[in-house]
């Protein structure tokens, strides 16, 4: 039985609003009803409604935003916008599928967000939008005095989406980790979700690289590791990111590929020269072992490979990007292992271009299309990561959002958690 059900339509009244509410309305006719009532105060006419519910029906590009604001600038108007909530509630979604396949699926977790309002939070900047971003849920109420914020210094925060993931069927989420964002203990928040959890999905590390030379983190944060000195740029990094993040992750809840804690390690153009990429892996491995008394799993960015001998040293490789390539997927063989990486959705125009309509030349992948055939085509991986749980600013995240809609229809909040649910526990034979 589907746990999701919507409210009722929209009620038909008429009246002008400031605050127009882009979530109102279920089918394409009582959407453009609804956004056409809020803008101008008028019912709209039969040939408005017609057109652009016929447009949304048979249009997978076109986004329920992009309407609001043409209608808007039609009416020569300036109005602000919200994301209402269609759905009557949402409802705890806890335990693990029983799984049938030997593939691991994980997902790179973003966790850099300051709701409501601040940081990676404002409506206009998600495509899709989760539960406490603007307003407090009791989904993640947890420990006393937290606010029911989406917003990482909350336990909250954590615990639900640990359970979501679990629900969904993945083994791990790997923390997107700036660095900044470690700082003074503040995974302890993720530390007192996963302790409060009998059996909860493991943890591992994707170290983004983004946060070196960039001005808004403080002196520390601004210069760069010089991988032409590739020892002093290993211990900087180790130091600053490595150490301080799995001292703070309990060892019974780092994730292990093949018996080795997993780190992806990401290319964002900061790290320079690469050519001398091995000699940092290499470096940053020994500080691991020296410092925790295990080895590594290493799954390095391709553009790390302009150093060749990186083939050494590196366990495995990814692409992020993945939907240029033909079958949407990057795969790596190395070390005799199979490893999928793939992202699966893609929204980022209010990321990229706030209050802008989405253009014929802008990637829009908005249903579950690409994330269907990476499951089935990864079924004879040993691994598979999915680029990403919960971005939503790129509009990448597959994670309980109240407002997916593709096509002229909503798609449940949790629509992308069960096809990996399903996938998980559908035993298929090993091809080839």
């Amino acid at each position: 039985m589907r746990p999701f059900s919507l409210i009722s339509d929209w009620n038909g009244r008429v009246a002008r609003r400031d605050v127009v509410d882009v979530n109102v309305g279920h089918t394409p006719e009582s959407f453009v009803r609804a956004a056409h009532a809020q803008i101008t105060g008028q019912a709209a006419s039969e040939a408005v409604v017609k057109r652009w519910a016929t447009e949304l029906r048979k249009s997978s590009r076109l986004r329920r935003v992009d309407l609001v604001r043409l209608l808007v600038q039609e009416s020569g108007r300036t109005c602000e916008l919200c994301f209402g909530d269609p759905w009557r509630g949402h409802p705890e979604l806890e335990g693990a599928p029983e799984k049938r396949t030997s593939r691991d699926v994980g997902a790179v977790f973003m966790y850099f967000f300051n709701c409501p309002g601040g940081v990676n939070c404002a409506a206009d900047w998600a495509s899709s939008h989760a539960l406490g971003m603007d307003r407090p849920h009791s989904l993640y109420g947890f420990e006393r005095g937290e606010t029911g914020y989406y917003v990482p210094s909350e336990a909250g925060f954590w615990k639900r989406e640990l359970c979501d993931a679990k629900w969904a069927g993945l083994d791990f989420l790997l923390l997107n980790t700036y660095g900044p964002d470690i700082q003074h203990d503040k995974l302890a928040p993720l530390a007192r979700a996963l302790a409060a959890l009998a059996d909860p999905i493991k943890i591992a590390l994707f170290d983004d690289t983004w946060t070196w030379g960039q001005p808004w983190f403080g002196p520390f944060w601004q210069r760069r590791p010089d991988l032409s000195d590739p020892l002093a740029a290993a211990r900087t990094i180790f130091d600053a990111k490595w150490r301080p993040f799995f001292q703070q992750v309990e060892r019974r809840h780092w994730y292990r590929f093949k018996g080795k804690p997993l780190v992806y390690f990401y290319n964002a153009g900061t790290l320079t020269p690469r050519e001398n990429a091995s000699l940092l892996l290499t470096e940053l491995r020994r500080l691991f072992e020296a410092e925790f008394g295990e080895t590594p799993f290493l799954c390095a960015d391709g553009a790390y490979f302009d150093d060749p001998r990186l083939l050494t040293v590196a366990d495995s490789r990814f692409q992020w990007f993945t939907f240029d390539l033909p079958q949407k997927r990057s795969r790596s063989h190395m070390n005799g292992h199979v490893i999928d990486h793939a992202m699966v959705r893609w929204d980022s125009v209010g990321r990229d271009r706030p209050g802008a309509l989405a253009e014929t030349s802008d990637l829009l992948v908005k249903g579950s299309e690409v994330l269907e055939q990476v499951l089935h085509d990864s079924s004879d991986a040993e691994l598979l990561v999915l680029a990403t749980w919960n971005d939503l600013g790129e509009g990448t995240g597959i994670n309980r959002n109240y407002d997916y809609w593709v096509a002229g229809s909503w798609l449940s909040p949790e629509h992308f958690m069960r096809k990996i649910r399903v996938s998980q526990s559908t035993a298929r034979k090993r091809q080839g």
